[in-house]
């Protein structure tokens, strides 16, 4: 059977566990490869990135020697920056390209928005990150579970909030698609549509039942609209 894999990266504070929650909803022909960022999950013990940039020369060699095929990313929230900045990476280094490109939960990168959650004194900011959703009560119930959470939070806000996304000479050549929840209060319309703007091929926005982490909440359909936009590369 002919396969795509799907590389994916998380957003601020997420692990690739979140999206082998996934492989037991997507079709066969989906290799579903979760990206792992340093200081969580299997790579808790490494220093946080200091900059957007580190984060994607990171990023880069761990997708680029993975690639035997077609593939296509998946980037949700703080992962769909980077999901675009890894293309742009790839494309410099001529590497294969994604067939397809699936950007989650965000706003286009240049439409600026001022926040500095990661200044936050410690109370405001957990309350500030429990209001968000997508995270266990318990985390927040629970203070030391929340000290190990914190510092994590903390540094992919840093440098979420300190990117500033520098235009580039071309376009995004695969296909896009834009996902977001339909009572999703941090992502309006005109953010999305802002996307469209990077996409020299198609570009389809797509809204699903759920918030801000509809991945977590809404499997099913997530998983369903993933099956559904990448078969075409398999056929």
């Amino acid at each position: 059977m002919k396969k795509i894999q799907l590389f994916c990266l998380p957003h601020a504070g997420g692990s690739a566990m979140i999206f082998h929650r996934w492989k037991s909803s997507l079709s066969p022909f989906i290799d579903v490869i979760p990206i792992e960022l340093k200081g969580r999950g299997a790579r808790v013990g490494e220093p946080f990135y200091e900059s957007f940039e580190e984060a994607i020369e990171d990023i880069y060699p761990a997708v680029s020697s993975l690639i035997h095929g077609p593939y296509a990313i998946f980037g949700h929230s703080m992962g769909s920056w980077m999901a675009l900045e890894l293309y742009y990476r790839l494309a410099q280094s001529t590497k294969q390209l994604p067939e397809h490109m699936m950007l989650s939960g965000n706003r286009a990168p240049h439409i600026f928005k001022d926040e500095n959650i990661h200044t936050l004194p410690d109370e405001e900011f957990r309350e500030t990150i429990q209001n968000m959703g997508g995270t266990s009560d318990e985390v927040f119930t629970n203070k030391e579970l929340f000290s190990l959470f914190a510092p994590v939070l903390r540094a992919d806000f840093r440098i979420v909030e300190l990117y500033r996304f520098q235009p580039k000479p071309f376009k995004v050549q695969s296909d896009i698609t834009v996902l977001t929840g339909r009572s999703d209060t941090r992502v309006k319309s005109s953010d999305l549509i802002g996307w469209k703007k990077y996409a020299g091929s198609q570009c389809d926005i797509v809204k699903l039942d759920g918030g801000h982490f509809y991945i977590q909440e809404n499997i099913q359909e997530t998983t369903r609209i993933i099956n559904e936009k990448l078969q075409p590369y398999v056929i």
